[in-house]
């Protein structure tokens, strides 16, 4: 009788398993879930599916979304919305494996405009990592994925940027622009700078060297402010610079993202903040290593 061999973490997943080996099964400890090789990506499964029966429950739902109806349902539906637990922006089950180039990442807002994010050149292409629940997609400096199409943010916008920043890297936040300063936020030098492209505060390093949860918004009126972690603000300005979305990665301008992103959503307005809090709950509850984020007021 043949039994299911443990291994601890994702990082002990045997590597160089080709089309041969499909069907290999390991029990893994630190999710006590089993993971089955399909012959070219480890797929996980939980209990008798291979859906978490709380993963929909647990998602950012809103209208025309891939989920509604969940703990986390907020009134305004996004432009855009990528996910590495949902790489291909329909299915988590079609997930890649640890350690595997992303050559696509698709947009889950549900929304008619394709803004899906894809890269064919493969040395420019980012790589995707599985740490425990949490899924993540890591650009070295030079990677990219390019929008199928752009988006020019409007006079009122809120962006959310779930991040991490790897030793020395150079810059923070990942959202490519063809216009201005090229990002909507970003860190150089160990200096913040706004929407501007003009440094306004130094508190934040780029170095943060762990997860963390960042927004850029602006209303109406052209009130600006990048917040740390919810509702702490560590930039106010006001700007009515038009900045068009291109790309995550790498901007037009030169300027490289190195790190790790989880998870980027984009509203064409501003949110409310019961639906800023809620979203709040939801990345609080989804990413564990997250920092305690502060309720908007």
């Amino acid at each position: 009788m043949s039994t299911i061999q443990n291994i601890a973490t994702a990082a002990d997943r045997p590597t160089g398993l080709g089309t041969d080996n499909k069907g290999v099964t390991y029990l893994q400890l630190d999710t006590g879930r089993l993971i089955v090789w399909d012959g070219s990506n480890w797929n996980e499964y939980f209990y008798d599916s291979q859906i978490d029966p709380l993963f929909a429950a647990n998602q950012l739902g809103y209208v025309d979304g891939l989920y509604s109806g969940t703990s986390y349902e907020i009134s305004t539906q996004p432009i855009m919305h990528f996910d590495a637990a949902i790489l291909d922006g329909s299915n988590p089950a079609n997930n890649p494996g640890d350690g595997l180039a992303v050559s696509a990442w698709g947009d889950r807002s549900g929304r008619a405009t394709n803004y899906d994010a894809t890269q064919t050149t493969g040395a420019a292409q980012p790589t995707y990592y599985i740490n425990g629940d949490e899924k993540y997609v890591r650009f070295d400096g030079s990677d990219s994925l390019d929008f199928a199409n752009t988006y020019t943010l409007p006079g009122a916008f809120n962006v959310v940027v779930v991040a991490n920043t790897i030793a020395d890297a150079n810059m923070l936040l990942p959202l490519g622009m063809n216009a201005d300063s090229q990002y909507v936020f970003f860190e150089l030098g160990g200096t913040t700078y706004g929407i501007t492209g003009s440094a306004v505060d130094n508190t934040y390093g780029p170095n943060y060297n762990s997860i963390q949860q960042f927004w850029a918004t602006r209303d109406g009126s052209n009130n600006h402010n990048i917040y740390v972690q919810g509702g702490n603000s560590i930039i106010s300005k006001t700007t009515a610079a038009t900045r068009t979305v291109a790309r995550l990665g790498k901007a037009n301008n030169g300027y490289w993202h190195t790190g790790d992103i989880y998870e980027v959503i984009i509203w064409g307005s501003n949110l409310s903040t019961a639906d800023k809090n809620t979203v709040n709950s939801y990345l609080q509850n989804k990413y564990s290593s997250l920092p305690i984020l502060n309720d908007f007021s």
